[in-house]
């Protein structure tokens, strides 16, 4: 599976009539190739001379750029020639920046080629009447001598392909719902013997079971074992084709929707790592992946940690996530929705005057396709604790008792009811209004870059997302509360001061008297902070340039007691920046800009006049809503 490629042996004795182009030909077509005054000579004589100067016509057309200075008047053999051919090929390629597969294509291709230009010689002086036995034995000799000389080259690059100990890794550790433990180890590497003068590969494979696995544990182990294969196979694929260089897994079909099936009746969990060492020589680092899959059937929880380091960067994410939750697609895209947009604030937030991201356009790509797995493997273990509580009859009872039937209660009042009004336009709720049915998680992802020297910084990105769930009851009341909170943060991790910051909350809490929702409360609050600096070789420190602090907050508790509609809405507004305008050490340096505002408004919608006219039913109005409002201020505050 590793390097195949380069243990494949080439046979360098398989005839080939085909030119370059790999086109169909006639023999006329070649022969117009020559120049005529030279058929002419060949007409009348073909000793050794005329045949290696027929057989180097073919060569030379082969040569598809200069592969070195030529020197005047200096003839060729017949091995310098062919080789010229073969090494104008691969210079061909490296110019055209192609990877270590495309170049091994053109070096089987320059052989069959070879090998063309001697059938392509016989066939011209066969069709002249000019091919004796001389001929033939002149041609013979030669090819062998291309022979043992392309061996040699070939053998020479294979080994400094391979001289630098490439190694590759994988472990696997699983673990039954029983206790048994299988391990699983490969290994594969690949060096040069110096006192042998080849490549020696090193293969191992061992598997290794405590306990005694049933029929069912068994099947179970199989499915992981393919997802684990398939994953492996794109790590490993990714790593050879990154010609010299690795590209960490996610620029290829690498991800974790097997999770979404993973059979937690038979098994707690699995521990998977994958290493490749390439290019030691040039004092690469080792590239490592590591995956902790576990579920706890006692506390009802599921944890991934998710960990790759390739050369300077290193993509690492953790989920914990309930095995109890429904479905709820509009959420699903909200949070995927939010995801994204929050990456996005951080790395746009982190472009400097060039206007590019502090990662660059390379880095960027490897920071969207490990935050695309990071994505994936939210989903996947979603679906997961539907799929549990949906086998699990006394999870299902516990959320349907309580989350689902809240949150269709909320969504009817916030869809349908003509005297909800939200809550502000300051600013959108990325998060998503209501109650989402979930499981409950906190999921966090960073990327980040190492610096490889003192000049240069360490750029890191993080976002985190949470839900939070709680039921409650008092009495004759029975609420839900739940917390969505979202949070990026941008810096360069102590090598320079700059830095973004950005976290939106929405809480809710709502109350629930004989399947009526007569209590909801909602808060929304996004927080924005921002420092940009540059340097001042005067002083030989970063000087603050612009600072920028942003609060947005938006309320509202709603009370309906007796189809009266009591609503208290509060929103406010607080900006603060301050921008450099000059260098001279003073206050009057910054321009400031500040702003604040603040709004308060009460609705009362409904029959007012039975509570002024009737004090037994105001007396109970106020009874009610005082309840209410102690359960949700004990609850949601």
């Amino acid at each position: 599976m590793i390097n195949n490629v380069l243990n494949s042996p080439f046979d360098l004795k398989i005839p080939f009539a085909q030119p370059v182009n790999q086109q169909p030909h006639t023999l006329t077509d070649k022969l117009k190739n020559i120049a005529p005054e030279m058929v002419q000579e060949l007409l009348s004589k073909f000793d050794e001379e005329r045949v290696e100067q027929l057989l180097h016509q073919q060569f030379s057309a082969l040569i598809t750029i200069s592969s070195g200075p030529t020197v005047f008047d200096y003839k060729y053999s017949d091995k310098e020639l062919a080789l010229r051919t073969v090494i104008s090929s691969q210079q061909e390629g490296l110019l055209n920046n192609e990877n270590s597969d495309e170049l091994m294509k053109r070096l089987n291709k320059s052989v069959k080629d070879i090998h063309g230009a001697y059938a392509n010689t016989s066939d011209i002086l066969a069709s002249l009447g000019q091919l004796g036995h001389e001929q033939e034995s002149f041609l013979a000799s030669s090819e062998q001598r291309v022979e043992r000389a392309l061996g040699s080259y070939m053998e020479s690059i294979n080994r400094t392909d391979n001289e630098d100990n490439d190694s590759y890794s994988f472990e696997l550790s699983v673990k039954t719902k029983e206790g048994d433990i299988i391990n699983i180890t490969f290994n594969s590497s690949q060096g040069y013997d110096e006192n042998t003068g080849k490549t020696v590969d090193g293969f191992g494979l061992s598997y290794q079971v405590e306990g005694d696995l049933s029929e069912a544990e068994h099947q179970a182990l199989t499915e992981v074992l393919s997802g684990i294969g398939q994953m492996a196979d794109e790590f490993f694929k990714v790593s050879q084709n990154s010609f010299s260089k690795y590209v960490p897994a996610g620029q290829s079909d690498f991800n974790l929707d097997f999770l979404a099936t993973f059979n937690h009746q038979q098994l707690s969990g699995f521990d998977v790592s994958f290493s490749t060492t390439e290019n030691q020589q040039f004092g690469s680092p080792e590239n490592n992946l590591d995956l902790s899959y576990h579920i706890d059937q006692k506390s009802n929880q599921q944890a991934l940690i998710f960990n790759s380091q390739a050369g300077i960067n290193e993509i690492d994410f953790s989920l914990d996530m309930s095995t109890f939750g429904g479905k709820d697609v509009k959420q699903m895209q909200q949070y995927i929705a939010t995801l994204d947009k929050n990456l996005e604030d951080s790395r746009y937030n982190s472009k400097g005057k060039n206007k590019t991201s502090a990662f660059g356009k390379k880095d960027d790509v490897k920071m969207q396709q490990g935050f695309a797995i990071f994505k994936g493997a939210f989903a996947s273990m979603s679906s997961a604790a539907q799929r549990y509580s949906n086998i699990e009859s006394v999870a299902a009872q516990q959320f349907t008792d309580g989350r689902a039937m809240v949150a269709e209660l909320v969504d009817n009042m916030i869809t349908n009811d003509p005297r909800y009004q939200g809550l502000g336009s300051e600013t959108n709720n990325t998060l998503g209004t209501g109650i989402s049915k979930l499981a409950d998680f906190d999921a966090e992802f960073s990327f980040s870059r190492e610096p490889r020297n003192r000049r240069e910084l360490a750029p890191k990105i993080r976002v985190e997302l949470e839900q939070v769930t709680q039921h409650h009851k008092s009495g004759k009341l029975t609420g839900v509360s739940q917390n969505k909170t979202v949070a990026t943060h941008f810096d360069y991790q102590l090598t320079r001061p700059d830095y973004y910051d950005k976290k939106e909350s929405y809480n809710i809490g709502t109350a629930v008297k004989n399947q009526a929702l007569v209590g909801l409360d909602q808060q929304h609050q996004v927080d924005v902070s921002k420092e940009t600096y540059q340097f001042d070789p005067k002083t030989n420190q970063y000087e603050l340039q612009m600072a920028f602090n942003e609060k947005i907050e938006n309320e509202s508790n709603i009370r309906l007691i007796n189809d009266i509609w009591l609503e208290n809405k509060e929103s406010s507004h607080t900006m603060n920046k301050k921008e450099r305008i000059a260098n001279e050490g003073k206050p009057e340096d910054f321009k400031r800009t500040n702003h604040h505002s603040h709004k308060k408004l009460m609705t009362l919608i409904g029959d007012l006049d039975k509570l002024a006219e009737n004090k037994h039913v105001k007396r109970e109005y106020l009874i009610a809503l005082d309840e209410v409002n102690f359960f949700m201020n004990s609850n949601t505050k």
